[in-house]
């Protein structure tokens, strides 16, 4: 029993560890606190240099601290965040490289208070096929998340709705009335009542 218990665990454990790695995928995570904000990124050691090496091209060798340049570097040029209309930058951070996994910090510049939009795009990755990246904040302890991929170009216009992020809905003219409900009106009152000619 204890075997099977065992086994069990280990099972499931490797489940959750290939889930995390996997190298099609990246976690952006985007904490908002009053006084600052911190973006953790979470991507798969695999996905990140057959990423880098296909972007930066270059086959000389480097020194880790060069390769942390290269990735933070990266992920820097291929994220932009607007909120309010007001563009978010990354400012410091730190990378720390795992068998793996890589995990990046970077501290952002500030966050407007009382959110209403966000567009994001992170085309980070792109260079491996079928990569998506999952975008989520986390906003007076409301969590939300978006789905970046090849299908939407990496990119999304989001609002605001109770703290959370939703997808930002499309204005709806007033000038399109005329054409569903008051010309069809008039052409019925026209017919029922047709003038008469003295």
């Amino acid at each position: 029993m204890k075997k099977i218990i065992l086994f069990f665990l280990l099972a499931t454990g490797f489940i959750k560890m290939s889930y995390a790695h996997n190298p099609l995928s990246a976690m952006y995570y985007l904490e908002v606190k009053d006084d600052f904000s911190i973006l953790n990124i979470s991507l798969s050691q695999v996905g990140l240099n057959e990423a880098i090496s296909k972007y930066y091209k270059d086959d000389n060798e480097l020194s880790e601290a060069e390769y942390k340049e290269l990735i933070v570097k990266y992920v820097r040029a291929n994220f932009n965040l607007n909120i309010n209309d007001s563009n978010i930058n990354l400012l410091d951070g730190g990378v720390k490289l795992g068998n793996h996994q890589t995990d990046l910090k970077f501290i952002t510049s500030k966050v407007p208070s009382n959110l209403e939009t966000l567009n994001i795009k992170i085309d980070a990755f792109k260079e491996n096929e079928h990569h998506q990246t999952i975008f989520s904040m986390s906003y007076h302890q409301k969590t939300s998340k978006v789905i970046l991929n090849e299908a939407n170009s990496y990119t999304s216009h989001l609002e605001f709705v109770d703290n959370k992020m939703v997808e930002a809905s499309q204005e709806f003219k007033m000038v399109y009335l005329c054409f569903f409900f008051i010309i069809p009106a008039a052409m019925v009152v026209r017919k029922v009542f047709p003038s008469h000619k003295l």
